[in-house]
């Protein structure tokens, strides 16, 4: 008897993946007729049972492109979108993301519906209008309409055609070079709440991820990393591991000590059993406190100007400017400076990071989740010296990544391929290599710590004339292996949000100073924005009060288009903003920003209990994204962002210490509590603009909203998270 939901949820799942080999287990392909399938479009295929297949090139990890595309290809193809399986599309250049130069595949920057939104649609309109032709073929006449479903093409006067008896028709017709899409006002999917496609796989415990994936004879390797930033081995003994039953091998490999055993226990017990000897002098003198003051005295010089961003929506064109305090000497106005803090970050996503990887007719299988298949595909083919079409990667559903499932190195990918190409035992059986927790959170590839000074001109009406930010951190993105993101090595991304801010400030500067230290740093969730946005709206909050103007209004004087304006005064609406502070003790923190075409405000409601106790009441969003997919994603997005923001602002922090991070697992980096969780309100413009992306937007404004309105009630501003540092606690 099962006795509890773990116990459910682990037989679920052994008993549905047992065995799977050579597919991915995202594949639907057993469900799906073996007979020829009509494929107008590399997206899209249809079998003669009617059963429609997607095909998506972008990882899945908890933003729902799944479903958003598959809405896309339902509504345009006329048939019911619970009609629709989708399966993770190989590594191909059909599948491309054209929002970065040279069409990598791979999930970023909240793109994929923003470039998707009409290939996909494009991909439905085409069989639609194929089967329109081939219906009219076979009845000998017009037929302007049809709706395909279970296995039928049902006409517009209700005349239904076996799809089986159209296949032959199809198969000699050309794709339309013309295609009429639906208006706006025929949508029937698009724009319409709908549930995910895999929600019901996800709750009983039957989708598959990359740890569940289970194939026959399968040896988990783990491995024994350096336990501080550089650190070198000097010398090791295996011979304790060695004698465990069931761990087969220990070898060496470059980023460590891998041991491989039978299962993950004995593989484990057999990595603690290790005797190393590590060198770690190279991270004796790397801590939070020599990095802070070595940004500290690089912020007080000038750093390098960004003037220039190749990527379509980061245009950040910065003309040359005075600065605050030219400006100031010129105008009579006052000049006003602040520095912020963001700490090192970690993404922790709840599936720990592992590849499972087997040779197996010739070709090499990796199956990991991951949202960076080109980059990982490469980092094998590479580690193993082999022909680029001997690899096949499976990108599988992923438990979360928040970035880091799209490193820059493929870090663990190549670990994995690594212990493939050394280990004896990957001769004769597939490797599984897993990653505790503790190797996650201790292992680098943080959101990178970053000190920001910021300085403005206030003239004398209230209004910004001149804005001056400086930028210390290590780049985040590798130009080594993405050369195309800027120009001599400059990682644009740093100015996410600042470059360009939403406000029109005629007077700017912005440089940046770019160190380098033993902590390996990527992306983040957000990117620039979830520290930089922190910084300017906090900024913002003190020049309104400078001012003497309402916090919302200050920025409403300032906001350089309509669209910030609409999400800044839905926001407040919604939250029925105060002016900061109400005669009954409740707070509000207000903040904005734009993010690749999409528009985010927030508005947070917080009151205070005791000396430094603080309830958030209510998190109030209004967003802008243009033409909307499904709005349901859309508030999940922003749901798990302000949850994700949430617990970064609070507690969230990396602490090195003689290189090794303090933090190992979540007693010590923690996450949010449920009853610490906050109403989440969701607000919607409504628009017929062309669609951007949910998936990152709903982080960056969080932390400025929340912390301004605590420092309404304690009389002093945030500049530095974690705010539980400071002494806050949230209840």
């Amino acid at each position: 008897m099962i006795q509890s939901r773990r116990e459910f949820l682990t037989t679920a799942r052994n008993g549905l993946l047992l065995g799977i080999i050579g597919e991915s287990v995202t594949s639907f392909a057993a469900s799906v007729d073996q007979d020829p399938e009509f494929s107008p479009s590399n997206f899209l295929s249809i079998s003669p049972s009617g059963a429609v297949r997607v095909f998506v090139g972008q990882g899945e990890m908890g933003q729902d492109i799944f479903s958003g595309l598959a809405m896309l290809v339902a509504e345009e193809l006329n048939t019911p979108l619970e009609e629709v399986a989708v399966v993770a599309a190989p590594v191909s250049p059909a599948f491309g993301n054209s929002f970065f130069p040279g069409s990598p595949q791979m999930t970023a920057a909240s793109s994929s519906i923003k470039v998707f939104y009409i290939p996909y649609r494009n991909a439905g309109a085409a069989a639609r209008q194929m089967l329109e032709t081939a219906a009219s073929t076979m009845l000998d006449k017009s037929v302007n309409r049809i709706l395909l479903t279970n296995g039928e093409v049902v006409c517009d006067d209700n005349e239904r055609i076996p799809l089986k008896l159209v296949m032959p028709i199809l198969a000699d017709l050309p794709v339309p070079d013309s295609l009429k899409l639906k208006e706006p006002s025929e949508f029937q999917v698009i724009g319409t709440p709908q549930r995910g496609i895999r929600v019901k796989e996800k709750v009983n415990g039957t989708l598959g991820y990359g740890m569940d994936v289970k194939v026959p004879g399968a040896m988990t390797a783990v491995v024994a990393h350096p336990p501080s930033f550089g650190a070198q081995i000097t010398h090791f003994d295996s011979s304790t591991a060695l004698a465990i039953p069931g761990v087969l091998e220990v070898l060496r490999i470059p980023t460590g000590i891998a041991v491989i055993g039978e299962n993950y226990w004995v593989a484990d017990s057999g990595k603690k059993a290790l005797d190393i000897d590590w060198d770690e002098s190279a991270g004796q003198n790397l801590s939070t406190e020599e990095i802070l003051g070595t940004y500290r005295e690089l912020a007080s010089k000038p750093g390098q100007a960004f003037t220039f961003n190749p990527i379509p929506g980061m245009d950040y064109q910065l003309k040359p400017s005075l600065g605050p305090d030219k400006y100031a000497q010129q105008k009579g106005a006052v000049t006003i400076e602040s520095e912020f803090i963001a700490p090192y970050l970690a993404h922790a996503p709840m599936e720990p990071l592992n590849c499972t990887i087997f040779e197996k007719d010739g070709l090499i299988h990796v199956h990991t989740g991951t949202h960076y298949q080109f980059a990982d595909k490469d980092a094998v083919v590479k580690t193993l010296g082999v022909d680029p079409s001997r690899v096949k990667l499976h990108t599988l559903p992923m438990g979360g990544s928040f970035g880091r499932r799209a490193c820059p190195k493929s870090d663990w990918i190549a670990e994995a391929a690594q212990i493939f190409k050394l280990a004896q035992t990957a001769r004769t059986n597939p490797i599984k290599l897993v990653w505790s927790r503790e190797d996650d959170i201790t292992g680098g590839w943080y959101r990178p710590m970053v000190l920001s000074k910021v300085s403005a001109a206030l003239n004398q009406d209230g209004t910004i004339g001149s804005w001056a930010q400086r930028i210390v951190g290590q780049p985040a993105i590798d130009h080594e292996t993405l050369s195309f993101i800027g120009p001599e090595n400059i990682d644009l991304t740093t100015v996410d949000a600042v470059g360009n801010l939403v406000y029109d400030i005629q007077d700017k500067v912005v440089d940046v100073h770019h160190t380098e230290n033993l902590v390996p740093v990527q992306w983040m969730r957000s990117v620039g924005h979830s520290h930089n946005v922190f910084f300017v709206e906090t900024f913002m909050n003190e020049l309104a009060d400078e001012a003497g103007v309402d916090q919302v209004t200050f920025r409403l004087n300032h906001a350089k288009d309509d669209r910030v304006k609409r999400v800044l005064r839905l926001a407040a609406e919604k939250g029925q903003w105060n002016g900061g502070l109400s005669s009954d003790g409740k707070a509000h923190g207000v903040s904005v920003h734009e993010f690749y075409g999409t528009y985010v405000a927030n508005m947070a409601e917080v009151i205070q209990v005791a000396e430094n106790k603080f309830k958030i009441i209510k998190i109030v969003f209004g967003v802008d994204l243009g033409t909307v997919v499904n709005p349901d994603a859309v508030r999940a997005q922003m749901e798990s962002g302000a949850v994700l923001a949430l617990s970064s602002t609070l507690y969230g922090e990396i602490e090195i210490d003689r290189g090794v991070p303090k933090q190992s697992n979540f007693d010590t980096y923690r996450p949010l509590r449920f009853n610490q969780c906050p109403d989440i309100e969701t607000h919607i413009v409504s628009s017929d603009l062309p669609p951007t992306g949910a998936g990152e937007t709903g982080v960056p404004s969080v932390a400025p909203a929340v912390c301004n309105a605590i420092a309404k009630l304690r009389g002093e501003y945030l500049r530095a998270l974690p705010i539980a540092k400071q002494g806050i606690e949230i209840v």
